[in-house]
């Protein structure tokens, strides 16, 4: 009877992974099965700006030119510094509130929510500095403007 040498085991075993890698590639490629198989599409929702606009808008997380904020991160942290105070009923209290929005088509703010509280008061006035915010330069993809869903912005209060 004939024995295998450990690197030709090993070889077989490196050849079937890479053969299940690319097995799995290719169905993802062609959409495959399963609730994963929308995960790198853009998502299209119906815009809720006007009853009369009909049209369907596109929520990118891949962008050619992503979105920021006039004047780029030296602004934006400026900006939150500027109109960072500490609310009543939060004296004393410290700590870092992270605050996600969406970015429209025309750059205006949307969907802020707050993901990591630390003190109501402090949650409230992190949200009231991010609709606050002047428009966003909107992220470009294909030449054309579009909608990005997450930005998460750290708003500190000391």
């Amino acid at each position: 009877m004939r024995t295998m040498s450990i690197h030709s085991v090993f070889r077989c075993k490196l050849w079937l992974v890479m053969a299940m890698c690319l097995a799995c590639l290719n169905a993802n490629a062609q959409g495959g099965k399963g609730k994963n198989k929308k995960r790198n599409r853009p998502t299209q929702v119906k815009s809720a700006t006007t009853k009369a606009e009909d049209t369907l808008r596109v929520v990118c997380e891949f962008f050619e030119t992503p979105p920021q904020f006039p004047g780029g991160d030296v602004a934006l942290m400026a900006y939150l510094k500027k109109e960072q105070q500490q609310p009543t009923g939060a004296e004393g209290v410290t700590g870092r509130v992270i605050v996600k929005f969406s970015i429209e088509k025309d750059g205006k703010i949307t969907h802020a929510r707050v993901v990591r509280s630390v003190h109501p008061a402090l949650d409230k006035a992190a949200l009231r500095i991010v609709r606050k915010m002047p428009k966003f330069i909107p992220g470009k993809r294909n030449g054309k403007p579009v909608c990005w869903k997450a930005v998460c912005v750290p708003i500190s209060f000391k």
